[in-house]
């Protein structure tokens, strides 16, 4: 199939690449990342019916312990039988998502990702022998359906929508690291839960978002809310509440080339059950300067660089001094395809 871009659902097009990428770690071991939304209508595409592909890649290290919203240095090693997050958490995240627009008002996107991550830590055993523990893994994470339906605004400039779906229970949740504790060695020592590909749990997406665009002057810009709460767990461990706001700025160069900038915060709950790590949850606000190039007419790569402007990581309140891996920036870069 072919379908006719205008310039300005060309620059829309920027802005769907890359809404909700906010990458930031808010897991003991630095392991979150923000809700990805890659989808035409957030940012007022208007092409008609048929099938998208978007390939995009994320990288984070979280290697920045921090308390509240100050850095602090991990403690010092004293048989506490504890985990000490002084090293760090490669996050990497390779999805595969597909949108198929059945109407110019309603659309399904379901997205796919390979999960790819390599935490370290060391292990404060009981026995007095302090041992650096490795979990890696490439693995399908927990997979997305989405379901949008459009206003109609009565304007091809402007316009809102919702989004509403479930993320599925697809990721592993078993994963171990290794060596296994010095004070129990024939026991499989488990990965942290907000660290494993997928958190066990079924839950509810709700969104909405309004994209404004001035025509002719080249600018335009997005604004776009995303909820996500478990609605059914597992094994004991339901995982924080989040909320995902971002605002966004996009500015055409040229016929083939539009710079962006976003505004991206996140909110997180805390993680609950006998399972989770009561250090969990916080918020963070990220700025986010990206580029995207159109290759053919129907396809473009697009890249971002996103900066950590502000973030809070929540502590144990039975432990004070406790603390979350974070990362300081991220990237991501990836290509995105209409057949």
């Amino acid at each position: 199939m072919h379908f006719n871009i205008t310039a300005t659902t060309q620059r829309w097009l920027l802005c769907a690449f890359i809404t909700l990428t906010a990458i930031s770690a808010h897991a003991s071991c630095g392991s979150a990342f923000c809700s990805i939304d890659n989808h035409w209508d957030a940012q007022g595409l208007t092409h008609n019916e048929g099938l998208s592909l978007d390939l995009h890649y994320s990288w984070a290290k979280a290697d920045r312990l921090r308390a509240g919203s100050s850095r602090i240095n991990a403690e010092a090693p004293s048989a506490s039988g504890d985990e000490l997050e002084n090293k760090r958490t490669i996050n990497q995240v390779l999805s595969a998502d597909f949108e198929y627009a059945i109407n110019p008002r309603w659309n399904i996107a379901i997205g796919l990702p390979l999960m790819i991550r390599d935490h370290t830590h060391t292990l404060d055993s009981i026995t007095g022998t302090s041992v650096d523990q490795q979990a890696k893994f490439s693995q399908l994470g927990d997979i997305r359906v989405v379901g949008k339906y459009k206003l109609d605004s009565g304007s091809p400039f402007s316009g809102s929508g919702l989004r509403f779906g479930l993320k599925l229970p697809t990721g592993a949740i078993n994963k171990t690291m290794s060596p296994s504790d010095p004070a129990d060695p024939t026991t499989p020592y488990k990965l942290e839960r907000s660290s494993q590909p997928g958190t066990g749990s079924t839950d509810l997406i709700l969104g909405a978002y309004h994209y404004n665009g001035t025509p002719g002057s080249g600018w335009n810009w997005f604004f776009s809310g995303e909820a996500q709460a478990a609605i059914d767990t597992r094994d004991a461990y339901r995982p924080g509440k989040t909320l995902n706001l971002n605002l966004g700025l996009s500015r055409t160069l040229s016929s083939t080339t539009s710079a962006l900038l976003q505004l991206n915060t996140q909110y997180r709950g805390r993680d609950t059950g006998a399972n989770a790590n009561p250090a969990s949850g916080g918020y963070s606000i990220h700025l986010s300067p990206g580029l995207s190039i159109a290759v053919t007419s129907q396809t473009r790569v697009y890249g971002f660089l996103q900066v950590a402007l502000r973030q809070y990581a929540n502590t144990d309140p039975a432990i004070p001094g406790s603390g979350q891996l974070t990362a300081p920036w991220s990237l991501a870069l990836g290509v995105n395809h209409r057949f």
